[in-house]
């Protein structure tokens, strides 16, 4: 066969080899049109204001992002509140001024008696609660130092009883602690406070409220108020070891205390 009779066979194979490579490259791009429609299409259904972006894997469950950490450990107040007794408080005053029940300060102090507090102590209100497990040991609260004994030896059936001595000895800070457990206001008129070397108080027209309440006597000078009486002696009049007595009117024993 000779060339001319050849160059039909070689046209006709150079047009079907173009049509081929032309139906590929038609058919490579209809694919990447379809892809890039199906991202816009994804993208457009998408709320306003927020971006495709790549899929980014999860943090492992439970963890949290170190900035939430810092912002968590950052928030609430653990410090305790701490009141520190004053001359006439009693756990139920104290209670009724924080809204804590006398249960949950007794608790929290490891007091076991709640008429005997001592003027300067210091007793940890739990506002909100009692905090657990954290509440500390009854001897960690009982190991901090007191101006009198948190415990009194107190005998006697009355309703008025001595319930503590600050600083005997000492005529400056040398107070007897009076309390009124009952429930109602107590007349000390004609009461009297003896000890064993003939020193005697007598009460005057003064009175006690219920409930824990109490009153101050002092050994020294002052001026009386409804919660502190001053004697105004010139030495102290107790020591310790001795047995005060609490009499009442009608000169008869209420109860006794062993000064520490």
């Amino acid at each position: 066969m000779s060339f001319r009779q050849m160059l039909p066979f070689l046209f006709l194979n150079i047009v079907v080899s173009a049509v081929v490579v032309l139906s590929i490259l038609f058919w490579w791009d209809n694919r990447n049109g379809e892809a890039a429609l199906a991202e816009a299409t994804a993208a457009a259904t998408l709320p306003p204001g927020v971006l495709a972006t790549p899929n980014i894997a999860a943090p492992p469950s439970g963890t949290v992002p170190a900035e939430a950490a810092a912002n968590t450990a950052a928030t609430g107040d653990d410090a305790p509140v701490v009141h520190t007794v004053q001359a006439g408080d009693t756990l139920n005053r104290i209670s009724q001024q924080y809204d804590v029940s006398v249960d949950d300060i007794m608790a929290a102090n490891g007091l076991t008696d709640p008429n005997i507090i001592s003027v300067g102590q210091q007793l940890i209100i739990p506002v909100g609660g009692l905090p657990t497990p954290t509440v500390p040991p009854p001897t960690e609260i009982a190991a901090l130092p007191s101006p009198i004994p948190t415990e009194a030896v107190v005998t006697g059936q009355g309703e008025i009883a001595i319930a503590g001595i600050n600083t005997p000895g000492v005529l400056a800070t040398e107070a007897v602690q009076i309390v009124n457990n009952g429930a109602e206001l107590q007349s000390l008129q004609g009461w009297k406070v003896r000890d064993e070397d003939g020193n005697v108080y007598t009460f005057g027209d003064v009175g006690i409220f219920g409930e824990g309440a109490g009153i101050l006597l002092h050994s020294g000078a002052g001026t009386d108020s409804p919660l502190e009486l001053f004697w105004g002696l010139t030495e102290p009049a107790w020591r310790s070891g001795e047995t005060l007595t609490l009499w009442d009117a009608a000169d008869q024993v209420v109860g006794t205390f062993v000064i520490p």
